[in-house]
């Protein structure tokens, strides 16, 4: 708006040119996604979208807006115009353009990005432009920089993530490409270790390794076997997809149709045909050091300042000026978020290194080792070759997995959806000691993680998945893919987390450790709206540990340390098996029984469902409390405000439905109100917020503002004064018809069938989660919305604002002076989070009491 003023234009009329000049159905893809007849989706969409135009010029003269100044709307329609021809108009080419012989032009030679992130943070990215005719829209069949990536991505053994993995410089590797007008780029990403940051051109060295053994092998037949596999994957992933949410289906859809061609729109890139042989040689022949663009983020490159004057005499302190650029570098400021960066060529020494890895010569590892090998994927063992599917049978109850044996095993065979795949749960509950540690919970699944990335990235390849994840009463271990080989992949990540492999974690429990020191770190870098989020979960949870005490943990954390924690994990254990898809009761049952024999071998006892651990919520009492933080970071300007009103345990009760429909009615007016017309911060949103599990679910509604221009104080004043409007001027001044429209959304979200094998498997999953065993839950909160009425949910609006209330402030830097101002509200200050968290009740446990038949 400042800039529009300072040129004369003003913005409201500049933009409604800039919408008629550009916004043109010759211009736009457009996707509809119906049920109805082919014959009246075309109709539907002439009716909305007109006639396609194809005047380039917009479509000739726009009648101007009735609100808006016919001389004000014609000076912008203008000034668009103009900007509209200057990008149109011929101009020199991209000094990139035409690059691909492996040397760009002279005032192009190859150099370095060195870039301060805002984050902590330590990565490594290589850029090659490319020909234009290498972009994957170019051949959509054979995509050589598709396969490239593909390749350089690789985890398995003998990728370069694998080599750097064994060598401890690096915790990930990523590549990907992009195909612009004039040129295409191909980019490699490293997450590096702080060894691996160290001897970085080690780590550069490695990727020009691994790039000259792809050139080797050029379009030999051990390439076209990887090509193979790589087409039987991307077939397999066509055949048996799943079917997505309609929106977000016809958003990919329309965006691939402004780079494939119509016929090509939906399997261009995905469907692989015949080996892109010459295309491949030409592209690794062209990823040349001597056309690298080399960017590294790291907080070592922050410039470092003298200190200030001290009046103090006997003060001494000594710290290093920068650094003076080599010749041709430059040191720069972005300027919107201020990161610092510096631009200046490789030089020489390291190119030579770069050049000598190119030609296929290996540096050593550290002490003269050898470095690890590098070569083309191994054949996949978890391709599945037997695709057919099971009988269909009942959903069974609890089936014991043994007579002698106390494991829970629930099975139901599925295939209505038609794809021959499947999904087992292992739940594994421990005792609570074990889930209370956090941090070594965390470090434990990160370690496991790492150790089997390389040897199981086959089957992820292969269609198959799997996540450890930490749960309140334990680990789950997930499975799913197609059913033919899921069960080897499902054996061996059950061995892998019932044992400990000190060998194997070893080289890998630092950099993790490390790592995952960093990400704690990280939050305290958080904006404050998150930061407030944060200290809310800390308020309503009271077993959930402070950042702080996570991060004193990590870095206290030993190989030692974690080897004990896996003891107290499988000390006691109690084993819940959920397998459901494309899998014979006979086949699901014999996985369950060997499952539990695994388990049985590496636990002392037995753990009873009495000493599981749980996750209690804090009763939030009566009134209305704040609690008023600070900025964690210097960098943080902006305020938060957050809001939670605590309704209670409402589960599948008429309340609950109310709740539904009142936040449904209430969202975009309170978007609309707070951020649109008053303007209050860049992030306005309201929701439901839950804690707890299944009928023990706590729920609550919270308002959350981030804002540069106002404290928390006017926030919070603000939220206050709309809250109070809303049973009238917003609720009451609906209509029937709008408030049945709005109700029968949501009927229909809750009644509205699986539409994949994942969401049957998840709504049934969470079920017995959560213990409910309530295979109806959702049709039950379906029937229980059709009976909300408008004055319901006017009643409820009106009663929301007497509920138990928790404030949270945070103040950005900008708003300081404001901290401690009277919100008017009358809450009850909180002085201590600790204190006030300790001091409150609990609630109890619904299901427990439902269960016992109290």
């Amino acid at each position: 708006a400042e800039a529009a003023a300072a040129a004369g234009v003003e913005v409201r009329p500049a933009l409604l040119a800039y919408r008629e000049r550009f916004y043109r159905t010759d211009a736009m893809t457009l996707v509809l996604i119906s049920s109805k007849p082919l014959e009246a989706t075309e109709q539907l969409a002439t009716r909305i979208f007109g006639a396609p135009t194809t005047d380039s010029t917009g479509g000739g003269a726009t009648a101007t807006p009735a609100d808006v100044d016919p001389a004000a709307f014609a000076a912008a329609a203008r000034l668009v115009q103009s900007a509209a021809e200057m990008a149109e108009a011929e101009g020199p080419p991209h000094p990139w353009a035409g690059c691909g012989a492996g040397e760009l032009v002279a005032s192009q030679l190859p150099f370095e990005l060195r870039v301060v992130p805002i984050k902590e943070r330590r990565t490594c990215r290589l850029a090659f432009p490319l020909p234009s005719r290498l972009s994957q829209h170019r051949d959509s069949r054979a995509p050589v920089l598709d396969y490239v990536t593909h390749l350089l991505a690789h985890e398995g053994e003998g990728s370069l993530y694998a080599c750097l993995q064994a060598e401890g410089l690096a915790t990930a590797v990523s590549a990907g490409a992009e195909g612009l007008r004039d040129f295409a780029i191909a980019q490699v990403r490293i997450d590096l270790t702080p060894l691996g940051e160290e001897r970085v051109e080690v780590v550069l060295c490695r990727v020009f390794e691994y790039l000259a053994m792809l050139a080797e092998e050029g379009a030999g037949a051990a390439a076209r076997e990887a090509w193979a596999e790589l087409a039987m994957e991307r077939a397999l992933r066509w055949r048996f997809a799943e079917r997505g949410d309609a929106a977000a289906e016809a958003r990919s859809w329309a965006a691939r149709m402004h780079v494939y061609s119509p016929q090509l729109a939906l399997s261009g890139g995905r469907l692989l045909g015949g080996f892109p042989a010459e295309g491949v040689v030409a592209c690794l022949e062209a990823m040349r050091p001597g056309g690298v663009l080399i960017s590294r983020e790291s907080k070592a490159f922050q410039a470092v300042s003298p200190p200030e004057e001290d009046d103090e005499a006997d003060s001494v302190c000594v710290v290093p000026l920068p650094p003076s650029l080599p010749p041709g570098s430059q040191r720069l400021t972005e300027p919107y978020y201020g990161v610092q960066y510096e631009r200046r060529p490789i030089a020489s020494p390291l190119r030579e290194k770069l050049q000598a890895a190119r030609r296929g010569e290996r540096m050593p590892a550290a002490g003269g080792a050898p470095a690890p090998p590098l070569h083309l994927p191994a054949p996949n063992p978890f391709f599945a070759t037997e695709l057919e599917m099971k009988e269909e049978g009942e959903p069974q109850p609890a089936l014991q997995a043994g007579e002698a044996s106390d494991a829970v095993h629930w099975h139901a065979t599925e295939v209505a959806f038609g794809r021959p795949k499947a999904h087992v749960v292992l739940h594994l509950a421990c005792p609570a000691e074990a889930v209370s540690d956090v941090t070594h919970m965390n470090l434990w699944m990160a370690v496991l993680d790492e150790h089997l990335a390389t040897a199981l990235y086959p089957a992820a390849l292969a269609g198959l998945s799997w996540s450890v994840s930490r749960h309140t009463s334990g680990a789950v271990l997930r499975v799913s893919g197609f059913s033919h080989k899921l069960p080897r992949l499902l054996l061996t990540l059950a061995d892998q987390l019932l044992r400990w492999d000190g060998a194997a974690y070893a080289p890998r429990f630092e950099p993790r450790r490390e790592k995952h020191v960093r990400e704690l770190q990280g939050h305290f870098k958080q904006t404050s709206d998150r930061l407030a989020l944060y200290y809310l979960h800390l308020l309503l949870e009271p077993t959930r540990l402070p950042k702080e005490a996570q991060l004193e943990a990590a870095r206290a954390a030993t190989l030692d340390s974690l080897a004990a924690f896996h003891a107290r994990f499988v000390r006691r254990l109690k084993l819940l098996v959920f397998t459901y898809g494309n899998l014979a009761a006979a086949d699901a049952a014999a996985i369950a029984a060997e499952l539990e024999s695994r388990v049985s071998a590496a636990r002392e006892a037995t753990l009873p469902r009495s000493d599981w651990a749980d996750s209690p919520v804090t009763q939030v009492r009566a009134g209305a409390w704040r609690l008023t933080m600070r900025p964690l970071s210097a960098e943080e300007k902006n305020s938060g405000c957050l809001l939670y009103y605590q309704l209670g345990q409402l589960d599948v009760r008429p309340e609950r439905a109310q709740l539904l429909v009142l936040l449904r009615l209430l969202q975009q007016p309170l978007f609309a109100e707070l951020r649109t017309k008053q303007q209050l911060g860049y992030v306005v949103r309201s929701d439901e917020m839950r804690h707890g599990s299944g009928r023990s679910c706590v729920s609550g509604v919270y308002v959350l503002i981030l804002s540069k221009d106002f404290a928390p104080p006017q926030l919070q004043r603000s939220i206050d004064d709309y809250l109070r409007t809303v049973p009238e001027a917003v609720i009451g001044a609906l209509t029937a018809d709008e408030f049945q429209t709005a109700r029968g959304a949501l009927v229909t979200r809750f009644r509205e069938p699986d539409r994949t094998l994942a969401e049957a498997f998840s709504r049934r999953w969470t079920a017995i989660e959560e213990e409910t065993y309530d295979w109806a839950r959702r049709a039950k909160l379906a029937d229980a919305l059709e009976a909300v009425t408008l004055e319901q949910a006017q009643a409820l609006a009106a009663r929301l604002t007497s509920a138990p209330r928790l404030a949270v402030h945070v103040f950005g830097n900008n708003h300081l002076a404001a901290f401690g101002e009277n919100d008017g509200s009358g809450s009850v200050a909180i002085d201590s989070w600790e204190a006030w968290r300790a001091a409150q009740d609990v609630w109890g446990d619904v299901g427990a009491i439902l269960r016992s038949g109290l």
